[in-house]
Protein backbone atom coordinates (compact mmCIF):
# COMPACT_ATOMS: atom_id res chain seq x y z
CA UNK A 1 0.00 0.00 0.00
CA UNK A 2 1.32 3.51 -1.25
CA UNK A 3 0.41 6.70 0.70
CA UNK A 4 -0.47 9.62 -1.43
CA UNK A 5 2.84 10.56 -1.51
CA UNK A 6 3.93 7.63 -2.80
CA UNK A 7 6.02 5.90 -0.14
CA UNK A 8 5.01 2.99 1.17
CA UNK A 9 3.70 1.77 4.16
CA UNK A 10 4.59 -0.96 6.37
CA UNK A 11 2.37 -4.11 6.67
CA UNK A 12 1.45 -2.93 10.23
CA UNK A 13 0.60 0.84 8.81
CA UNK A 14 -1.22 -1.01 6.05
CA UNK A 15 -3.17 -2.60 8.48
CA UNK A 16 -3.99 0.61 10.79
CA UNK A 17 -5.41 2.16 7.10
CA UNK A 18 -7.53 -1.26 7.15
CA UNK A 19 -8.90 -0.67 10.67
CA UNK A 20 -9.43 3.11 9.83
CA UNK A 21 -11.45 2.43 7.07
CA UNK A 22 -13.66 -0.54 8.53
CA UNK A 23 -14.39 1.73 11.48
CA UNK A 24 -15.35 4.40 9.16
CA UNK A 25 -17.82 2.12 7.14
CA UNK A 26 -19.27 0.64 10.35
CA UNK A 27 -20.10 4.35 11.92
CA UNK A 28 -21.58 5.23 8.94
CA UNK A 29 -23.36 2.55 7.65
CA UNK A 30 -24.46 1.17 10.86
CA UNK A 31 -24.37 4.24 12.92
CA UNK A 32 -28.03 4.73 13.68
CA UNK A 33 -28.11 1.01 15.15
CA UNK A 34 -25.37 1.37 17.64
CA UNK A 35 -26.31 2.07 20.86
CA UNK A 36 -25.44 5.75 22.71
CA UNK A 37 -22.38 4.37 23.85
CA UNK A 38 -20.85 2.31 21.39
CA UNK A 39 -21.74 5.41 18.64
CA UNK A 40 -19.75 7.39 20.66
CA UNK A 41 -16.86 5.79 21.33
CA UNK A 42 -16.49 4.38 18.22
CA UNK A 43 -16.45 7.89 16.95
CA UNK A 44 -13.86 8.83 19.78
CA UNK A 45 -11.43 5.91 18.01
CA UNK A 46 -12.26 6.94 14.49
CA UNK A 47 -10.89 10.34 15.47
CA UNK A 48 -7.57 8.92 16.82
CA UNK A 49 -7.25 6.71 13.81
CA UNK A 50 -7.97 9.89 12.01
CA UNK A 51 -4.69 11.32 13.65
CA UNK A 52 -3.16 7.85 12.32
CA UNK A 53 -4.16 8.55 8.43
CA UNK A 54 -3.05 11.90 8.83
CA UNK A 55 0.62 11.25 9.93
CA UNK A 56 1.11 8.37 7.43
CA UNK A 57 -0.33 11.31 4.85
CA UNK A 58 -3.37 8.84 3.19
CA UNK A 59 -5.55 12.09 3.18
CA UNK A 60 -8.17 11.09 5.06
CA UNK A 61 -11.08 14.29 4.51
CA UNK A 62 -12.89 15.54 7.21
CA UNK A 63 -15.20 13.66 9.79
CA UNK A 64 -17.78 15.97 10.41
CA UNK A 65 -20.56 14.21 8.18
CA UNK A 66 -20.34 11.30 11.04
CA UNK A 67 -20.32 13.26 13.68
CA UNK A 68 -16.95 13.37 14.61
Amino acid sequence: MKNHMGADLSEAEGMLVDVYRMLARIVETYGDELAPFEKRNALKALAALWQVMNGLDMDPGQLYHVGA
